[in-house]
């Protein structure tokens, strides 16, 4: 049965969705159940005794046993030239997804009897050419030749405003996770669809919908002009406000909102839809496939690093302290450790001495050496 597979690998959890062939169309999109008690598992792999990864809820579990070798974050990790290494071995971060979305695949293709025909995955905001093309290379080393890459934000779009209506000129994205909301703005442009506009992140969840009009507003877009709101992630209760100013989205299962727009995207470009491609550099939905990769790009710079120097802390000697105390109790001090040190030469004399020992008498004076001196009372 033909069907397109969209994949949102989040920082802790990796949801999924398909969308079927139904006739000449294609139906809704449908989580795809990944976990052994939730739909979505574990964004994890684990490194066994015998060489081979663990993925998912499976890889969690192994990894809380033996947490040297589990591997996490290596998503967002794509792009750096420094491979994460477990017990010697070493895995190039893009090398990690890959196997992720192989193991997310492989299930599909036991459910639906073969591989997709178009994936899309997602990645962080911040992306630029360089990383999607590192991450491309290493999918299309794998085999999959029909993927898409979207913005998590633009995919969680993608599950209610898929295609900008008539008229729509913007709409935003609510991404609420444990480090705050992520706040996007998304322009829609004839060519393309939706693409990244402005974004804040690490927002309050209370503020959310007033950072976004605020970023609306320097777009010179109201509130009311918005093509419509979407919440996605841990989405909290009594988070849509009851008088909405424009259409506000958020599904039944919030979590999955990016897979299943990642989903629906895959149906339109399994149909050709969307317009034509873009160059690999621009933020959109609409992206070159893998088997007609240029050049890789050059790496964009590191940020500059700062070393702050540690400077070790003062030497403590007996000065130090005196010095720290006030002058009549440093002066006290003097005299004990002066007491202290006679007494120590005093011991140290009588112990030279040892026991038993009688001391030498002292020598006579020099006059009384002499023959004939005079002797007795008063004298030597």
């Amino acid at each position: 049965m033909p069907y397109v597979l969209g994949i949102d690998v989040a920082q802790g959890r990796t949801h999924a969705a398909t969308c079927r062939r139904q006739g000449t169309g294609w139906g809704e999109p449908e989580p795809l159940w990944l976990g052994e008690r939730s739909p979505a598992a574990a964004s994890a792999l684990f490194l066994d005794d015998e060489g081979y990864l663990l993925t998912g809820d499976a890889a969690a579990q192994a990894g809380a046993r033996v947490p040297s070798r589990l591997l996490t974050g290596f998503h967002r990790r794509i792009g750096d030239d420094v491979p994460m290494l477990v017990e010697g071995e070493a895995f190039p971060p893009e090398t990690l997804t890959t196997v992720l979305v192989e193991g997310i695949a492989e299930h599909a293709a036991n459910l639906f009897g073969g591989p997709p025909a178009h994936l899309v995955l997602t990645h962080p905001g911040d992306w630029g050419g360089y990383r999607r093309d590192v991450l491309r290379r290493a999918l299309a080393d794998a085999g999959f030749t029909a993927v898409t890459l979207v913005p998590g934000s633009i995919a969680a779009l993608g599950a209610h405003l898929a295609v900008p209506g008539p008229g729509a000129t913007a709409a935003g994205v609510c991404e609420f996770g444990a480090d705050g909301v992520i706040v996007t703005l998304a322009t829609a442009t004839a060519a393309s669809g939706w693409q990244l506009g402005t974004s804040a992140e690490g927002v309050a969840p209370a503020a959310a919908l007033s950072t976004l009009f605020a970023l609306a507003g320097a777009a010179t877009t109201s509130p009311k002009g918005l093509a419509g709101v979407v919440f996605c992630g841990d989405v909290p209760p009594h988070a849509l406000p009851a008088r909405p100013p424009c259409p506000m989205f958020a599904g039944p299962v919030p979590p999955a909102t990016a897979a299943l727009g990642a989903a629906a995207l895959g149906a339109l470009r399994a149909e050709g839809r969307g317009g034509p491609q873009e160059p690999p550099a621009v933020e959109t939905t609409l992206l070159p496939k893998v088997d007609t990769l240029g050049e890789l790009g050059e790496r964009p710079p590191r940020p500059p690093v700062e070393i702050t120097p540690f400077e070790l802390p003062e030497r403590v000697s007996p000065m130090n302290l005196f010095r720290r105390r006030r002058p009549l109790a440093a002066a006290i001090l003097v005299l004990a450790a002066a007491v202290s040190a006679g007494a120590i030469t005093i011991t140290a004399r009588e112990a030279t001495a040892g026991p038993g020992t009688t001391p030498a008498p002292s020598p006579a004076p020099s006059h009384c050496a002499r023959p004939g001196a005079p002797s007795g009372e008063g004298h030597c």
